[in-house]
């Protein structure tokens, strides 16, 4: 059949709403808006400077004592770019075969969709990773975190242990001890258990039972009553790893910038005679200012 010469600029508005469909679909599956604190940008990079606590206050007598709070990390977001696309042949639209040609946007947002998950989960799947560093020049779960540039102190958030009702109690008292630079309670309230599926089934178990998990005993379940989300990632690479978090806290620490939000258009440089080409695009960064919101446990 023939077809208009202006065939290419013609199936652009189609395909784009394909692919926007299947990008919000994926996006409201999102584990990201859950975790980070996902927020724009509208620089190259953007740049977060750790300021230190203050110390208590004290009964005023007649005159503010001023306090100055310490200097601390320097994180830096570069945002970089990532790009996919497709071509459309002639051919597929002259025999009308617009069944495989709509498959075409739904695969590239199903990938540029994996690809956001894979970076953002690689913050986890690299916690322990000494090639993977913060600020403070350590991997975010570390026995080895300075309190400040100033105090060669150290804290931890890093185990070992096997997943398991002990272990989320134990883990969140670990927290609870976090310490800011001048040695005071950060007041940590982990809320959050973060595990791959391979202990999906444990983890609702541990957290939603009644009665303590594990146990034929009527001993209440203090986990459910302190423990209000459990956080499921496929994109978490390692089946023993598991991780308690502080929502709010992570909410401040924990970054994703979004600087081109993902988009879909045709590259005017197609060969509309024989093909049509179709270009993703986005720009983003992410990472974590503090740590102070996780601790993790490498399961060996």
């Amino acid at each position: 059949m023939a077809i208009s010469e202006q065939w290419a600029e013609l199936l652009e508005p189609g395909l784009r709403s394909i692919f926007q469909v299947q990008r919000d679909a994926l996006a409201a599956r999102s584990v990201i808006p859950v975790l980070f604190n996902v927020s724009t940008s509208g620089k190259a990079e953007e740049h977060d400077l750790g300021m230190g606590g203050f110390s208590d206050w004290t009964e005023y007598e007649g005159a503010i004592q001023y306090d100055d709070n310490e200097q601390l990390y320097k994180t830096t977001y570069t945002h970089k770019e990532y790009v996919q696309g497709f071509k459309v042949e002639r051919k597929l639209v002259d025999d009308d075969q617009y069944n495989v040609i709509n498959k075409r946007p739904v695969g590239l947002a199903l990938s540029a969709m994996r690809t956001r998950e894979k970076h953002a989960a690689s913050v986890f799947n690299n916690a322990f990773s000494s090639s993977y560093v913060g600020g403070d020049s350590v991997a975010l779960c570390s026995d080895s975190h300075p309190y400040s540039p100033n105090n060669a102190s150290v804290q931890d958030n890093s185990g070992t242990t096997a997943f398991s009702h002990a272990a989320v109690v134990a883990t969140r008292q670990l927290m609870r001890e976090y310490k800011d630079d001048r040695g005071q309670l950060v007041s940590v309230n982990p809320d959050t258990i973060l595990v791959p599926p391979e202990l999906e089934d444990e983890a609702y178990e541990v957290v939603q039972s009644v009665n303590k998990a594990g146990e034929a005993s009527n001993t209440i379940n203090y986990v459910k009553s302190v423990v209000s989300n459990v956080v499921v990632w496929d994109y978490l690479t390692d089946a023993n790893n598991w991780f308690v978090i502080d929502s709010a806290l992570a909410k401040l620490y924990l970054n994703w910038l979004d600087r081109v939000p993902l988009e879909f258009e045709m590259d005017p440089t197609s060969d509309f005679r024989l093909e049509a080409r179709f270009r993703g695009y986005m720009r983003y960064s992410y990472g974590w200012s503090d740590w102070r919101w996780v601790y993790g446990h490498a399961v060996t």
